[in-house]
């Protein structure tokens, strides 16, 4: 999805912050662009586009590639807060918190045979469990206005969250990091805490801000008091 899903949570923290917005390649005024092969490519365009000194706000796929720029270029990166995300998607032996990879190619192969289909599941996916479901369905498909990313972009995204680890960067990032969580999300279970308290003690995790994989679609509000709390700290 391009930044205009995220424009709720952009106008609350802007009466605060400078916020910088970036649209991954593929995807909104970047639908252009060709998605790159390997996270680090990612996060040297993120880098190239960003301000030279911010704290770094990436939401779900956002967050894995924040992560990766704070890995490349350190003194870039003043914090991290991972909304929604986590520096690995997918289950392993020692990561049992994340999704079991075989969901996630499953979705992959929905994605190759049918991406409208796969995309509207995906949405629908996103507000699982919330009270307001078809309001944040709704307000989601405002917000994008029609403009979705182009298929080459979906697919390599997916591979990329399916294949990324970024744990060990996190673990050595050495600065402030933030995660926010909604309750119930689907592809973020509340188990992947314990293993992110394991991996970096010091890390400040606040769940239970809205709910589902998109809480600021309808409390945008609440979100930005909990990003605020964890950079003031």
């Amino acid at each position: 999805m391009h930044a205009g899903a995220l424009a709720p949570l952009i106008d609350e923290l802007a009466t605060k912050f400078r916020v910088t917005s970036i649209d991954l390649p593929g995807h909104g005024l970047n639908l252009a662009s060709v998605w790159p092969e390997e996270i680090e490519a990612l996060a040297r365009e993120l880098l190239a586009a960003a301000p030279s000194h911010a704290t770094w706000l990436g939401w779900s796929l956002g967050g894995l590639a924040s992560i990766a720029a704070a890995r490349l270029a350190r003194d870039r990166v003043d914090r991290l807060v991972l909304l929604a995300s986590t520096p690995r998607f997918t289950a392993a032996g020692d990561w049992p918190g994340a999704m079991p990879r075989a969901e996630l190619d499953a979705f992959a192969r929905r994605l190759d045979r049918n991406p409208a289909r796969a995309l509207s599941r995906f949405d629908a996916l996103l507000f699982k469990g919330s009270a307001n479901a078809a309001s944040g369905l709704r307000r989601l498909h405002e917000l994008l206005g029609g403009v979705r990313a182009n298929t080459s972009a979906l697919q390599g995204g997916l591979r990329m969250l399916i294949e990324a680890d970024e744990r060990a960067g996190l673990a050595a990032f050495g600065k402030p990091v933030g995660v926010v969580w909604g309750d119930g999300d689907p592809l973020i279970p509340v188990s992947c805490a314990h293993d992110l308290a394991r991996l970096a003690p010091r890390m400040r995790i606040v769940g239970g801000v809205g709910a589902g994989h998109a809480p600021f679609i309808l409390d945008a509000g609440t979100v930005a008091d909990a990003l605020w709390m964890l950079i003031a700290e």
